[in-house]
C-alpha cells in the first residue's frame, strides 16, 4: 500500500518526466545490448569476406557500422537524459515530500512531540526521505533496466536458437537445484 501510494504520488507530480526517463531507459537498454547483434552481424560479414573478397561484403559492412554507430549514439543519449531527468525529479519529490511532512508535522497535537524523541522526528526527514531517494532514483530505475536487459537478451536468444535457449535454461535450473542443495547442506557445517 505505501508503495502504491508513492508511486501514486510520484506520477502525480512527475508523470510526462516519468514516462520520458522510461523510454529512454528503454532506448539505453537496446543500445548497450545490441552490441552482441552487431558483433555477430560483423562476424558473418567478415566470414563472408573472406570467402567473396572485400568488394562484395563492403557496402554491407558499412550499413552495419553506421547502424550501430547510430544505435550506440541514440543509447548513450538517452542514458544521458535519463540520468539527468531522474535528477531532476528525485531532488524535486524529495523537496515537496519534506514540505508535505512539515505541513502535517505543524498540524499534530503537542502530545506527539512530548512522546517522540527530536531524534525521531527528524529521522523520518532525514533518513526516510533519502531512503525514498535511493528508491526512486537508484533502484527502480536500476529494476526497469535489469528487467528490460533480461527480457530483451532472452528474446535475442530465441531469435538465435530455440533449442540452445532451452539447454541455457535448463542449465541455469540445474545449477540452482545444485547450489539450494549444496548450500543447504553446508549451512549446518557453518552453525
Amino acid at each position: 500500500g505505501t508503495f502504491s501510494r508513492l508511486m501514486q504520488t510520484l506520477f502525480k507530480d512527475y508523470g510526462w518526466q516519468l514516462v520520458v526517463v522510461a523510454v529512454c531507459i528503454v532506448l539505453s537498454t537496446i543500445g548497450s545490448t545490441s552490441s552482441s547483434l552487431f558483433l555477430n552481424r560483423f562476424i558473418t560479414i567478415i566470414t563472408d569476406g573472406m570467402k567473396q573478397g572485400w568488394n562484395a561484403v563492403s557496402d554491407s559492412f558499412m550499413q552495419t557500422l553506421l547502424m550501430m554507430s547510430i544505435v550506440t549514439v541514440v543509447g548513450i543519449l538517452a542514458s544521458i537524459i535519463h540520468t539527468q531527468l531522474m535528477a531532476i525529479i528525485s531532488q524535486g519529490f524529495l523537496n515537496k515530500m519534506r514540505k508535505r511532512m512539515f505541513t502535517k508535522m505543524e498540524k499534530m497535537p503537542i502530545r506527539y512531540f512530548d512522546t517522540h524523541s527530536h531524534g525521531d522526528i527528524m529521522s523520518h526527514y532525514t533518513n526516510d526521505i533519502d531512503t525514498m531517494r535511493q528508491l526512486i532514483s537508484q533502484s527502480l530505475p536500476s529494476m526497469f533496466t535489469s528487467a528490460l536487459t533480461i527480457t530483451v537478451l532472452v528474446i535475442y536468444m530465441l531469435y538465435l536458437s530455440v533449442w540452445m535457449t532451452a539447454i541455457v535454461f535448463v542449465a541455469v535450473a540445474l545449477m540452482l537445484i545444485v547450489v539450494k542443495t549444496i548450500g543447504g547442506r553446508s549451512s549446518k557445517y557453518f552453525l
